[in-house]
């Protein structure tokens, strides 16, 4: 499975080397179409129970109007979406979808179909936003969202303010997929089933499979892991001191092996997380801004540890955290890419936080 996926993936990529021309007489791109004959499906919506599967399309909406759902039913994805083409007097090109989610029940079945779908499809794209519906199926977060809009304005609104955020980010299939072939583990942002589509963590992937969630704390663990935080803030009370909130404006880690002898004992995290001081007494004391950096050193070092946790409660790699420390130690390459066991492993995290005196304005 791993080698056939490898070869998708890089069919894909040469993909648009190929004249159109030669892929139209080989039978792989669709029959042309006028644009005013088309109608564009911009978030499609996967969920099954074993029996078959559920396909829900929607498109993007005008302002004051509501979503208009397709929605289809058989064995595979592949049939399901045929019989969605006999529903309107319009054909349905799937080759603008930016958003594809995938319902919980199906998820912990196995992702693989659906993001194989993906890949071996001619109008569909690797690009494709991935989420996962939390306590949920893709089609009611789909319908909740047709009330009040459509579930693809929602979204792209969502990872339009994902840099405003620290607990998500967008995942794409092309990004799963290899996560997949690379270290049989990943994750995928998660979406709570309601009208809002609100943000609800990380699914963590195994083996193809949803085989856990990371809630709050360990996503914006995730997040920090990852180096991937643009924005958040934190709220504190050191001991001794009045309440403060720090603006958390940047994060960078590296991933360290740890080793007893010549044998691989665990992984370390150290991260440096910069934060302002958004509201509260001024840090110029350089008590008060120790004390306000300790404590939040501690926060984010818990947030971390939450998401190492996950690590070895699932005995997967999902964040590629071998890779990273053979990056920082390349002589235990092999060590660290062959065979590792995370439960196995003492994970850890160690934080030293920042937090800049005060705001500066020129005059």
């Amino acid at each position: 499975m791993r080698r056939a996926v490898r070869l998708l993936l890089a069919a894909a990529l040469l993909l648009p080397l190929t004249g159109c021309a030669s892929l139209s007489l080989t039978g792989f791109l669709p029959y042309g179409r006028e644009i005013e004959d088309m109608e564009l499906v911009r978030t499609l919506g996967v969920d099954g129970d074993g029996s078959g599967v559920t396909v829900i399309g929607s498109g993007g909406t005008q302002e004051g109007e509501n979503a208009n759902l397709v929605t289809g039913q058989a064995d595979t994805i592949s049939a399901a979406v045929l019989t969605m083409q006999s529903q309107g007097s319009s054909y349905l090109y799937f080759g603008h979808v930016g958003q594809l989610l995938l319902g919980e029940e199906l998820a912990r079945q196995g992702v693989t179909p659906s993001l194989d779908y993906v890949l071996r499809d001619v109008e569909m794209r690797l690009e494709t936003a991935l989420y996962l519906v939390r306590d949920g199926t893709a089609g009611q977060a789909m319908k909740a969202a047709a009330q009040d809009g459509s579930a693809t304005d929602r979204l792209e609104a969502l990872a339009e303010d994902v840099g405003l955020t620290a607990d998500t980010m967008t995942r794409s299939v092309k990004e799963v997929l290899s996560d997949l072939e690379d270290r049989g583990a990943s994750f995928a942002p998660a979406l709570a089933a309601d009208g809002s589509l609100t943000a609800a963590g990380y699914g963590i992937l195994k083996d193809g499979s949803l085989t856990a969630w990371a809630d709050r704390e360990a996503a914006l663990g995730i997040n920090l892991i990852l180096s991937r935080v643009d924005a958040d803030v934190v709220e504190l009370t050191p001991e001794g001191e009045s309440p403060a909130a720090l603006r958390v404006v940047g994060a960078r880690s590296v991933v360290r092996p740890v080793f007893t002898g010549d044998t691989l004992t665990g992984l370390r995290v150290e991260c440096r997380v910069e934060a302002n001081l958004a509201e509260g007494a001024p840090a110029e004391d350089d008590g008060r801004r120790q004390a306000l950096c300790d404590a939040l050193a501690e926060v984010e070092r818990e947030r971390i540890q939450a998401a190492l946790d996950l690590a070895g409660e699932v005995n997967a790699d999902y964040l590629g955290l071998c890779r990273a420390a053979a990056l920082l130690a390349p002589w235990h390459k092999a060590d660290l890419l062959n065979g590792v066991e995370m439960r196995d492993l003492t994970l850890t995290a160690r934080v030293e936080a920042v937090v800049q005196r005060s705001y500066h304005a020129d005059g």
